[in-house]
């Protein structure tokens, strides 16, 4: 076999071996949100790779959408909790349903002042998955927190296989 045809059919090995050992699989540009107990599903429309940052922005069916930011260690892989960022609206029709969390780097980054709202528990970029773990809090339409607003648990798992600029995942 021509060095090229086996690395090639290597590749194709690692990948699909890989993929068959994922625990929970789901199309490519989806990204699934939980919040509290409810588990929703988000249509990806912008995903990738800047330097060392991961965004995501993705839509539901109904217009809902999540925003987020995953800071990078050197590595392009491990997720830095400071400079990590997301926004979700649980129901778009009404303006008291926005929730966030920011790391205090992130929250800097947006020129916001006082203390980021909400805490980034963890980021990571795994292969082609943009993942991270918050609690959030409610946000106003300016995205500042809530005064009387309580934390909620939220997890997102991302997939972005094809990035927008058309290059392999966001962690290829």
């Amino acid at each position: 076999m021509a060095p090229t045809a086996a690395l090639v059919a290597g590749v194709v090995a690692l990948v699909v071996g890989t993929a068959g050992c994922a625990r929970e699989e789901f199309p490519d540009r989806t990204a699934e949100v939980r919040v509290g107990g409810d588990r929703r599903t988000y249509q990806v429309v912008s995903c990738g790779l800047d330097e060392h940052t991961a965004f995501l922005v993705a839509r539901a069916d109904d217009g809902a959408l999540l925003q987020a930011v995953v800071g990078l260690e050197d590595d392009d892989a491990t997720g830095v909790p400071a400079s990590t960022g997301l926004t979700v609206d649980l129901r778009p029709e009404r303006t008291d349903t926005r929730i966030g969390a920011f790391g205090a780097e992130a929250w800097a980054r947006r020129g916001e002042g006082g203390a980021a709202p909400g805490e980034v528990r963890s980021a990571r970029l795994r292969g082609s998955r943009i993942q991270l773990t918050a609690d959030a809090v409610g946000l106003d339409e300016a995205d500042r927190p809530l005064p009387s607003a309580e934390p909620q648990p939220v997890s997102v798992d991302a997939r972005c296989d094809e990035r927008d600029d058309g290059a392999p995942g966001a962690g290829s």
